[in-house]
């Protein structure tokens, strides 16, 4: 069976930067060559010792590696899938981290040079950038990992080198799903409860007056709402997501509807999100996983 014996990652922040640095830990001997168009945060990835060394994208030997890792901002990972598959040695695995898989795959799909394997960390913070990554970050983690497409070689051996990597990195849990299964779940998982969070702060910061006052009545309820409205990472990932825009207007309906009952009937809605808060206890969640 193959070794992995030398990983690129393409971005190095939160993500990236926190795989990195949990496969140091865990493969001491794995080369790592970092890439990112952000010449401080590759010189903070090899301060660290996460990477063994560094280029910007237009000058990384993505051919030298045998896997490569798409961890960029959604939209820019999407468009970079087949310009660094073309420069990739025939027959190499080519992956992400994207929390959109669909478009992802089906872009991959579009090549046959490399084995593309979408995968997705259920793992992440507010907090951006190499600063903020984490050995610990995927630890205990659930990843999804989508079937190969692309190069029609032998395609078990990188499905293995996909796992594996996770594996090493911390993850507790590789379920084998299907893109278009992963975006419709994802969506009630992810990027609805993040839409819904960015609304929660863009109505505050509506009502200006009360932005001081609200800070200071803010306790657990706020943060843990809002928490996601700060991490970019999952707008990008809804924005590719076929299925959000449907979501988000049929909770805009819900939250209508809400709105003119609790006008009308408040005795009745206080009933039924009763109904609701016990449903949400008895669903059985995985534990929340360290990020640092």
């Amino acid at each position: 069976m193959p070794v992995l014996q030398r990983l690129g990652i393409i971005g190095v922040g939160l993500i990236g930067g926190s795989l990195a640095l949990a496969l140091r830990r865990a493969r001491p001997t794995l080369r790592i060559l970092g890439i990112d168009v952000d010449a401080r945060a590759l010189e903070q990835a090899t301060d660290k010792g996460a990477i063994d060394s560094s280029a910007p994208p237009e000058r990384a030997p993505v051919a030298e590696c045998d896997m490569v890792v798409l961890a960029q901002p959604a939209q820019t990972l999407l468009d970079s899938i087949v310009p660094v598959a073309q420069r990739m040695r025939p027959g190499a695995v080519l992956t992400d981290v994207c929390g959109s898989k669909e478009a992802i795959c089906a872009r991959a799909a579009g090549q046959e040079r490399v084995v593309f394997i979408g995968a997705h960390p259920m793992a992440g913070t507010e907090f951006r950038g190499f600063a903020a990554a984490s050995p610990a970050l995927f630890t205990g983690a659930t990843v999804a990992v989508c079937p190969p497409v692309g190069a029609r070689d032998d395609r078990g051996a990188p499905v293995n080198l996909v796992r594996e990597m996770w594996l090493a990195a911390g993850a507790a849990k590789l379920l084998d799903i299907e893109p278009s299964d992963h975006d419709r779940a994802v969506t009630f998982a992810s990027h609805l409860p993040y839409l819904a969070a960015a609304m929660v702060v863009d109505s505050l910061s509506r009502a200006s007056d009360l932005v001081p006052l609200a800070s200071e009545l803010a306790a657990g309820g706020f943060r843990d709402t809002t928490r996601l409205a700060g991490d970019g990472t999952v707008g990008g990932a809804a924005a590719l997501n076929r299925h959000v825009p449907a979501a988000a207007r049929e909770l805009a309906e819900q939250l209508r509807l809400l709105a003119d009952e609790l006008t009308q009937t408040p005795e009745q809605v206080l009933d039924r999100l009763g109904r609701l808060a016990e449903a949400r206890r008895r669903m059985r969640l995985p534990p929340v996983t360290p990020s640092r």
